[in-house]
């Protein structure tokens, strides 16, 4: 039998799952073709259980990449989409325009070194691991900002380009953070100091001025930057075996357990400003970028000594 506290978290969940319906929904009726919408909508109608919904936006999105020519992504479908296919006509024709562009052009097969490369199994869990967390990711923003225009934090204009900018900056494949609180930093928004207090009491999550913190380059490695500057996410000091970490989404419960995952830490999070975590970020990139440069440079020289010798 369930327990109070098991039955509160059911329903907290269901409620984030419909806020991110609600949200994704918006932006499909402003962007029909948006192929995260379409995807984040078709798995968040699974996991409610109306499997028609979650079906009619798996043949969309399906139909887009196919009109777009996008191989790789579909490829990644087809399997959810064969399971349709049998019993409802639309996801059948979706599903023989699918399988026509991925026999169509096939290149001829090369030779690999098989003991030196991932199996096909392991590549397709990578990929389709990284497609469910990015669509986690822009589901939890869109649900962040939807309990932020709930509580009156946002106005309904607000509320509206702040979805629309999450779903454009989320579709490109420039690595860029997501965030509900960059797209008020990036729209000058007056009401920024204003949401990030109230995002931090609501959550208990404490604000922190990163920009006086000196971030050890090993500390800040612990994360890919690349994962770092994407999921707005950072380790930015140790206490004893435990990690102190910005997250710009306190209520983004998913990420803060993949953080602690990949950390294998017990994780304490704070949040910070935009300006704060971008400067950090580019402060340690910049650190890389000279780092590799010298690398190559050394390199270089050691080859040119070798060439000179006689």
């Amino acid at each position: 039998m369930a327990t109070v506290d098991e039955h509160h978290q059911r329903e907290d969940l269901e409620n984030q799952v419909w806020n991110a319906i609600a949200a994704f929904e918006q932006i499909v009726e402003t962007i029909p073709n948006d192929r995260i919408s379409l995807e984040a909508l078709s798995s968040a109608y699974e996991q409610v259980g109306d499997l028609a919904h979650a079906r009619a936006y798996l043949v969309r999105l399906v139909n887009v990449l196919v009109d777009e020519g996008d191989r790789d992504a579909a490829g990644l479908l087809h399997e959810r989409l064969l399971r349709h296919a049998a019993s409802d006509p639309q996801a059948k024709e979706a599903e023989a325009r699918l399988e026509a562009m991925l026999s169509s052009g096939k290149p001829e097969p090369h030779e690999f070194d098989l003991t030196k490369i991932p199996s096909a199994a392991e590549i397709e869990a990578g990929k389709q691991e990284e497609v469910d967390l990015r669509s986690s990711h822009v589901a939890e923003e869109l649900s962040f900002a939807w309990a932020l225009f709930q509580a009156g934090q946002l106005t309904q204009e607000e509320y509206a380009q702040v979805a629309q900018d999450l779903s454009e900056v989320s579709a490109g494949n420039t690595v860029v953070t997501v965030s509900v609180l960059h797209v008020l930093h990036d729209r000058a928004s007056r009401n920024l100091n204003r949401v990030l207090a109230f995002a931090s009491q609501e959550s208990g999550v404490p604000i922190i001025p990163l920009g006086l913190f000196e971030v050890p380059a090993d500390i800040f490695d612990l994360l890919p930057v690349d994962f770092v500057t994407r999921y707005g996410v950072m380790a930015f000091s140790l206490l004893g075996n435990d990690a102190l970490v910005i997250i710009l989404n306190p209520q983004n419960k998913v990420m803060k357990g993949k953080v602690e995952r990949l950390l294998k830490k017990q994780c304490h999070f704070y949040l910070t400003t935009p300006a704060d975590f971008d400067a950090t970020v580019e402060k340690r990139k910049k650190a890389l970028l000279a780092e590799e440069t010298k690398a190559a440079a050394q390199t270089a020289a050691q080859a040119a000594a070798q060439t000179a010798t006689p």
